[in-house]
Formats: structure tokens, C-alpha cells, sequence
């Protein structure tokens, strides 16, 4: 009898081999900034260890991101993309394999990274937008007092 495929990588991103929260700060403009330095990297330029150490820092940043993307609240939207950073960071090249293979994955993850830093981005101006500054509701509630 032949098992279904799992549909979850057996190794989630938040059990990786990634640089946690604490290592990494969660910076927009410096993640955004790697996923573009990352990007720029030329496969006949750059050497093996270079695209590891860029590796293990975008896994970082994507693992930071993803779990704040998460505890927001979940949608069918963000538990997707949880569910696609899982098999990115699952599908990680292993020791030996062909350099351009590794440098594939790097790309793939840079531009995921780009997609979490824009989701992040608008899920940190929804809350924005919902709520109004303490002063400006202080004043609206001083006022309707008055009319009373």
C-alpha cells in the first residue's frame, strides 16, 4: 500500500536551523534591504560560503517575520503563506549539492522575504488605520460630554 505525500514539510520553519528573534531585530527597512543585497549577489561572483552565510541570514529574518505575521490575526491568506515559508525553508539545499542550486533557493528566499516585509507592512498599517491617537479620541469624548 503505497502513503500519501504529507501536505506539511516534516521540519516547520519554526523549528529551522534559523537565527532566532533574539539574534535579529524585526527592522523592515533592514530586511528589505537584505532580500535587495541578496537579489544583487551574481551567481559567478560569489562563492559558496557567501551564499550560506547570506542563506542562514535570510532564513532568519524570514522565520522572525513569518511568526509575527502569524500572531496577528489568521486568515486563510497569512496561514497560506505560513504554509509556503514552511516547504521554502524544508526544501533547503543539502551539503554537496550543486552551487547553483543553492543560489536558486537563496533567490527564493530574498523574494519571499520581500513578500513577508510587504505583508507585515500592511498588516502594521491596518492596525494603524483602525485606531485613532489617545489625544484625538480625549478630545471627541471632552466634546460629546459638553453637548450633554
Amino acid at each position: 500500500m503505497t502513503h500519501p505525500a504529507p501536505t506539511r514539510p516534516t521540519h516547520p520553519a519554526a523549528t529551522s536551523d534559523t537565527l532566532r528573534s533574539a539574534d535579529l531585530p524585526l527592522d523592515v527597512e533592514t530586511a528589505a534591504q537584505a532580500a535587495d543585497d541578496a537579489l544583487r549577489l551574481r551567481l559567478g561572483t560569489t562563492t559558496r560560503q557567501e551564499i550560506d552565510t547570506w542563506t542562514t541570514e535570510l532564513r532568519g529574518r524570514i522565520s522572525l517575520f513569518t511568526e509575527e505575521i502569524l500572531d496577528h490575526a489568521q486568515t486563510t491568506g497569512t496561514r497560506a503563506v505560513g504554509w509556503e515559508v514552511d516547504q521554502l525553508l524544508a526544501s533547503a539545499p543539502k551539503d554537496g549539492i550543486l552551487v547553483f542550486s543553492s543560489y536558486q533557493h537563496l533567490c527564493d528566499l530574498a523574494r519571499m522575504l520581500r513578500r513577508l516585509v510587504t505583508e507585515h507592512q500592511k498588516q502594521t498599517e491596518a492596525g494603524r488605520v483602525g485606531s485613532a491617537p489617545e489625544h484625538m479620541t480625549m478630545a471627541a469624548k471632552g466634546e460629546s460630554e459638553k453637548a450633554t
